[in-house]
């Protein structure tokens, strides 16, 4: 699934984002398609990991898979990362940060991977939402009463 960074939130429009609230996409990236490059700050990094291990929204069924090429053959699937000693599985949800002018950027929880192993390059409100970890928490499931 590719969409470009910044253009409005269209995986689950109806699924979690309120209605009024201004929701863009940031790191849906996918094979063939160019994205941008660069070093992200280390504190960044982690404070991404943690975040995709403690605050993965909007959870699908099974993993996507990374397009992307790997330079050392086929790519893990599903992607797993270690975070500080926990295990964590990539491409099954995304992470919903609040930017400074109150719009949600959402990311596929994949874009850790996307950072650390392919060297993608988020936009700069991205960065400082993550480091500051201005997570949108995931809204309370309703239960069914009977």
């Amino acid at each position: 699934m590719r969409y470009e960074d910044g253009s409005p939130y269209a995986y689950t429009p109806g699924i979690g984002v309120p209605q009024g609230v201004q929701a863009v996409n940031v790191g849906w990236l996918e094979r063939q398609e160019e994205f941008p490059r660069g070093e992200v700050p280390t504190e960044f990094v982690h404070a991404l990991a943690l975040l995709c291990r403690d605050n993965s929204t909007n959870r699908m069924r099974g993993w996507q898979s990374c397009t992307l090429p790997h330079p050392e053959g086929k790519p893990p699937y599903p992607v797993v990362v270690n975070v500080d000693g926990t295990e964590v599985t990539l491409g099954s949800a995304e992470i919903r940060l609040l930017a400074r002018d109150g719009r949600w950027l959402i990311a596929p929880n994949l874009v850790l991977h996307y950072v650390a192993a392919h060297g993608y390059l988020p936009p700069q409100e991205f960065i400082e939402a993550v480091t500051a970890r201005r997570a949108i928490p995931e809204p309370p499931s309703e239960m069914p009463r009977f």
